[in-house]
């Protein structure tokens, strides 16, 4: 599945945002309770309970008319959906996508509200259209169930996501460790890792992403890499590969399920350039680092 040309970008929750972007109004930002619990109600067709008067319409007609505003809302959100999908199309050549998958994609992305997470949906859409059977009816069920917040959580991730070696699987790159020398007596060194906090991913969200099944939930280690032959890293779309300075070297990683590496493509590249600026300083320390500008990094410790 090729990765769309843009990437998509999920907006940060709402509630996160700084209070300087409301008015000055208090009201603005700071309700009450009682009034969101009304609100809520009132625009979900509930709120006969709440109202001052009795309702002169009938438990069933009010019924009727919040199915209807539902059946409108979820028309309104596939055609969205369908108009940003229309929108991502470049005049590619286009595949016969499955009618029950088709089936199954229109009858969980009519719940999709947010507009960022339309636009993701629109994505994988277009995606299988163009390239059938690139998304499964899994990565489907996995997407509909995320709140913004654990898709914020994951794009973070996602935005970290390399492969090396052959193995082109996603992997989250945490750092090295080397086996000792004989001078001191085989010590392991290491593990020298990356402090995937300061990229607002600390460990509580990398638990939350194994929970989602996105993530697997064993850190792990590669094999030993050869000194004679450089490994090649891709990461976002830039290129490195690494020349260990002693044997015994190692890379310490997550693995992104099969689900997850699935829906990182759907994300694009979109590279967090301080994580990468941090993994090649930090692999400098055991590798000649070679970058696709052709310059090396590397330095002894």
């Amino acid at each position: 599945m090729s990765a769309p040309e843009t990437p998509i970008v999920i907006d940060q929750d709402p509630s996160s945002e700084k209070k300087s972007k409301t008015t000055n109004k208090k009201d603005n930002y700071v309700v009450s309770s009682d009034r969101r619990i009304r609100d809520i109600a009132s625009s979900h067709g509930i709120n006969a309970k709440l109202a001052k008067t009795d309702s002169d319409s009938s438990l069933l007609k009010r019924s009727l008319l919040r199915d209807k505003k539902l059946r409108e809302q979820r028309q309104k959100n596939l055609e969205t959906i369908i108009g940003y999908s229309y929108e991502y199309c470049q005049d590619e050549t286009a595949g016969d996508p499955d009618q029950d998958w088709l089936y199954r994609f229109f009858d969980m992305a009519q719940d999709i509200h947010d507009s960022s997470m339309q636009k993701l949906w629109s994505q994988v859409l277009k995606q299988e259209v163009v390239t059938p059977g690139s998304t499964s009816l899994k990565a489907l069920k996995v997407l509909k169930d995320m709140t913004q917040r654990e898709a914020h959580t994951f794009q973070r991730a996602a935005s970290l996501a390399c492969s090396f070696g052959q193995d082109s699987s996603k992997k989250l790159l945490i750092g090295y460790k080397c086996s000792g020398k004989l001078t001191t007596l085989y010590k392991v060194d290491g593990p020298h890792l990356i402090q995937l906090g300061n990229f607002k991913l600390p460990y509580s969200s990398l638990l939350l992403l194994i929970e989602l099944g996105l993530l697997l939930g064993t850190e792990l280690e590669s094999g030993e890499i050869d000194t004679e032959v450089a490994l090649p890293l891709a990461y976002q779309g830039k290129h490195l590969t690494l020349l260990p300075t002693q044997k015994g070297a190692r890379l310490i990683y997550y693995r992104f399920s099969p689900t997850g590496a699935e829906l990182c493509k759907l994300l694009g590249n979109k590279p967090n350039n301080a994580y990468y600026d941090q993994v090649a300083a930090l692999l400098s320390q055991r590798f000649i680092v070679q970058t696709d500008a052709t310059s090396s990094i590397h330095h002894a410790v």
